[in-house]
């Protein structure tokens, strides 16, 4: 039982180091050959788990030539257009300026109903309302409003907008100080506990503790269990 339990560790380390090798995209996002990598190294990983008389390493060394292999294909379809477009293809217009293109919807197996999701996630009701529909390389549906029904920005209204604060950074989370935010932000404990005392709360109650380049601050307290 306690092999069992080591090799399951060992091998569930493997997988999650080749996985964040290959890169951090969601499943949806997967291009076809990354799918097919990531399908066949959880394969691969699950042999040694059921035969106890194989060798770890048979397992993992094909789950690390498959990532390697990944990795160059990556590598050549940065530097060849050509090569990108027979392994991942090319994004398929199918609605252009309200037009539905009846042959790249049969070619391509999008249904309909398939667009009118993408449509109400876009907020987009009619048909014709859409500039562009595009199936993209990894099979998400882009939908484009027209430019007339899009979302007027600031500048077009010529409104004017306060600077933004950049990106918040956590000083705080679960009731513990976050160090290397603190020294990026140039923050000691004295001031990380003056900004506490604005709260009137102490550490070990802050569930979460934030501050964006403009020193403007937010607190989150722990809920009591």
């Amino acid at each position: 039982m306690a092999i069992s339990v080591l090799r399951c560790f060992i091998l569930y380390i493997a997988v999650v180091v080749a996985v964040r090798i290959m890169g951090k995209r969601q499943i949806g996002e997967l291009q076809p050959s990354e799918l097919v990598i990531t399908i066949m190294i959880s394969e691969l990983a699950a042999l040694p788990l059921q035969d106890l008389n194989m060798p770890l390493i048979w397992g993992i060394m094909p789950m690390f030539l498959m990532v390697a292999l990944e990795l160059l294909m990556s590598f050549i379809t940065l530097k060849s257009i050509r090569f990108r477009a027979f392994c991942y293809g090319r994004p398929i217009l199918l609605i252009y300026q309200g037009v539905i293109n009846q042959g790249e919807l049969l070619k391509t197996r999008v249904s309909m109903e398939d667009i009118m999701e993408a449509m109400r996630g876009n907020n987009i009701l009619r048909i014709e309302d859409i500039q562009m529909a595009v199936l993209e390389t990894n099979g998400t549906l882009s939908v484009i409003p027209k430019p007339e029904l899009s979302p007027p920005a600031a500048k077009d209204l010529h409104v004017s907008i306060p600077p933004d604060g950049g990106i918040p950074v956590i000083l705080v989370m679960d009731g513990k100080k976050v160090k290397k935010n603190l020294l990026a932000k140039q923050l000691d404990d004295g001031a990380l506990t003056h900004i506490l005392k604005g709260y009137q709360v102490a550490i070990r109650d802050v569930f979460m503790l934030t501050i964006d380049d403009h020193g403007k601050t937010f607190m989150v307290k722990r809920e009591k269990r």
